[in-house]
């Protein structure tokens, strides 16, 4: 596959490849998108239907008591969004 970069695009690419000691900005791209993959991979469910997201909420209704969302869970839940998002800017 070829993607063509606007060349501003291909200097930065460029410049974070040398930054993070890769051989090319081949090789960047690559690590970047396969990093993603597992990101996405490990953090999202996975369902392309109505009939396996509905599976997916009946498995989790099932699955034991369910938490308290109250204050303190919306609290924990924003300081673990500000923590991803602190170490995925520090990776860029």
């Amino acid at each position: 596959m070829t993607i063509t970069l606007p060349d501003e695009m291909r200097a930065m690419l460029q410049q974070k490849a040398e930054a993070g000691g890769f051989a090319s900005v081949d090789d960047y791209v690559i690590d970047a998108l396969t990093e993603n993959d597992e990101v996405v991979s490990t953090s999202q469910p996975h369902f392309r239907t109505r009939e396996e997201l509905e599976k997916l909420i009946d498995k989790g209704m099932a699955s034991g008591v369910a938490g308290v969302v109250d204050h303190a869970f919306w609290a924990r839940l924003d300081h673990r969004i500000l923590e991803r998002a602190a170490a995925n800017s520090v990776r860029s």
